[in-house]
């Protein structure tokens, strides 16, 4: 009798609590890894706000205030201002970080363009 509880308690244990503990440790390692990657992925993400944001101060403080200041900024020296800034901030995203946005974004370029333009935005009403 008692062997035949032990044999019914190894099967149990091979059959139903070790593949359970194995799935239990992949579903928990999965998600630490989610997790990083996530973590990883806003970081980069942020960065590129960053970079984006830096550059339209930049090319408001040097280029849209003087031109401001002498009753010179037109239609034409916004588009300009906006391709400077496009420019100032595809000169600092890394391609990996480029590669990263058109996976998960789609173009880059539009993407670019659009966080210029939110940034802006932001800018003139905060």
């Amino acid at each position: 009798m008692q062997e035949i509880l032990l044999n019914i308690l190894y099967i149990l244990v091979t059959t139903v609590i070790i593949p359970l503990i194995t799935t239990i440790g992949v579903r928990t390692i999965n998600k630490i890894n989610g997790e990083i990657k996530n973590s990883r992925d806003a970081k980069t993400l942020g960065d590129a706000t960053l970079v984006v944001t830096n550059a339209v101060k930049t090319v408001f403080q040097t280029y849209v205030e003087s031109l401001k200041a002498s009753g010179t900024f037109t239609p034409e020296s916004q588009k300009e201002a906006l391709q400077k800034a496009k420019s100032i901030a595809l000169s600092q995203i890394k391609t990996d970080t480029q590669m990263f946005i058109q996976e998960n974004f789609g173009d880059f370029d539009k993407w670019l363009e659009n966080q210029v333009e939110a940034t802006i935005y932001k800018l003139k009403n905060n």
